[in-house]
């Protein structure tokens, strides 16, 4: 892959949209839920509540916007689940093949004879998190012969053991058989909803990566939602064939040592986990949802930056999903009007840059910088301060003191993963203790990067919180 992409969003026709109330719920629990995520420091991007597939309430926190994409994380392997199940509905592919068969000539490669354990591993094994592995590997750039190599633990199918390498392996099957994952389901799913510009990872070999890596946006999120409570029909349509939907979404195996939140010990089936109350659900890192409940054809599409996902999924069950009446409920204008209001200011928790109006040593200003393929270089013109940027060569300015929302190339190592996209990024600079501090923030991807140039030189670090970072050599933006 060379150069960087642009891609354009589009969902199609929108789900319908409703009042809260016709959908059995308060707009004071919807602004109960939202503030109880506030409470508790639940870093929420965007949210679409949805019932017989109409949407009754929606919030997305500034920059997060309903055309932003933002990759799902984990998230993206239920969509890999149901390119598996319509390639099986197909006659593509057997979820009893053996992995031995599919990959005989990566284990020929690997220069190892398949053992017992290799020999009884299936695609219905991938797909349960139930390789037999202990753990899963990503040594090397070949991620089909680090899956190979692995050692196993057990017999595939007696354990469960979350791996994001098979379903990796899952997307590689499919790549085996001559079906790009991406352009599938574009194809068979995507397509037939409305819906372009969403985009994969890929690995060395140009396969998707299947267990995470896909950037969408939050309707896609809500429809694949309305189309999983709906047995995979849409229009009339069978997309998703409900013979793999049932299996796919119901307990294929235990996970109930796997930990101790409850909504990661109701059961796992096809790359989907089983809740506590009878919802299911897809869910990725940092909180990207895809919650189910057909008994009240229910969804919740949520994407956030969180560290506790049960308690972002114990909110929506409390206050929204266990509080919903049978049928509609009066109107309340009040609490409406009061949640349109919240609806309306509600920001993502972006940590901007504080500028203390201190100067920076004279040896730092008209120096460049380098950082991997980037360069940072301050210039003072007319006594005020700008930071002269470039990232894989394409220019930015930043006066001082301004955070602004650029259009950044981003490439999180091509050769690795395929990734190379334009993607929206919050930028901010200024001046503190002496020294330059920038802050990035990747949209998409969600990399939050602190960098400080002083007289000792240029340090960087990623941010996961006010009191987690780590600090790093290489930035790939």
């Amino acid at each position: 892959m060379t150069g960087f992409q642009r891609f354009t969003p589009q969902i199609g026709a929108p789900l319908p949209r409703i009042r809260p109330e016709n959908a059995g719920v308060s707009p004071a629990a919807v602004l109960k839920m939202i503030r109880s995520y506030a409470e508790k420091g639940l870093r929420i991007h965007s949210f679409l509540l949805i019932r017989d597939g109409r949407v009754y309430s929606e919030g997305y926190y500034a920059p997060y916007a309903p055309d932003l994409f933002q990759t799902v994380y984990s998230l993206s392997k239920s969509f890999t689940s149901v390119a598996m199940g319509i390639a099986e509905g197909e006659g593509l592919l057997s979820l009893d093949e053996k992995i031995e068969d599919i990959f005989a000539e990566e284990i020929k490669q690997a220069g190892t004879q398949p053992s017992k354990e290799l020999s009884g591993l299936t695609v219905r094994n991938l797909l349960r998190m139930g390789t037999g592995q202990e753990k899963e590997s990503w040594s090397g750039t070949d991620h089909i012969l680090s899956f190979l190599k692995e050692p196993f633990h057990e017999m595939p199918g007696e354990h469960f053991r979350y791996n994001t390498a098979a379903t990796y392996m899952c997307a590689a099957t499919l790549w085996k058989k001559g079906i790009d994952l991406e352009a599938y389901l574009q194809e068979k799913l995507f397509g037939p909803l409305g819906i372009s510009g969403a985009h994969w990872q890929r690995c060395a070999r140009g396969i998707c990566t299947g267990g995470y890596g896909l950037s969408i946006l939050p309707e896609i999120i809500a429809k694949f939602g309305v189309l999983l409570a709906g047995d995979g029909v849409f229009e009339g349509r069978q997309l998703i064939p409900k013979g793999y939907l049932d299996q796919a979404t119901t307990k294929q195996i235990s996970n109930a040592h796997h930990s101790p939140n409850p909504d990661w010990q109701a059961g796992y089936g096809y790359q989907f986990w089983m809740c506590q109350n009878g919802s299911f659900r897809g869910d990725g890192m940092y909180g990207q949802l895809c919650v189910v409940n057909r008994a009240k054809n229910a969804v919740l599409a949520m994407t956030a930056f969180v560290d506790d996902i049960q308690a972002e999924l114990s909110v929506y069950f409390d206050e929204i999903l266990s509080q919903m009446a049978d049928a509609p409920i009066p109107e309340e204008p009040e609490a409406f009007a009061a949640l349109q209001a919240e609806l309306k200011g509600l920001r993502a928790a972006i940590q901007p840059v504080v500028d203390d109006g201190g100067a920076i040593p004279k040896s730092v200003l008209g120096k460049e910088y380098r950082l991997g393929p980037h360069s940072l270089r301050v210039e003072e013109e007319g006594g005020k301060l700008s930071l002269h940027a470039s990232f894989y060569g394409e220019p930015v300015v930043l006066p001082r003191g301004r955070t602004g929302q650029y259009l950044l190339p981003t490439n999180l190592g091509a050769n690795k993963t395929g990734i190379a996209v334009f993607s929206p990024a919050v930028l901010g600079y200024g001046v503190r203790g002496g020294k330059l501090a920038l802050r990035i923030l990747s949209l998409e991807f969600m990399f939050d990067v602190s960098i400080e140039i002083g007289e000792d030189g240029l340090n960087a670090w990623h941010v996961y919180d006010v009191n987690h970072h780590k600090r790093i050599e290489h930035i790939g933006f």
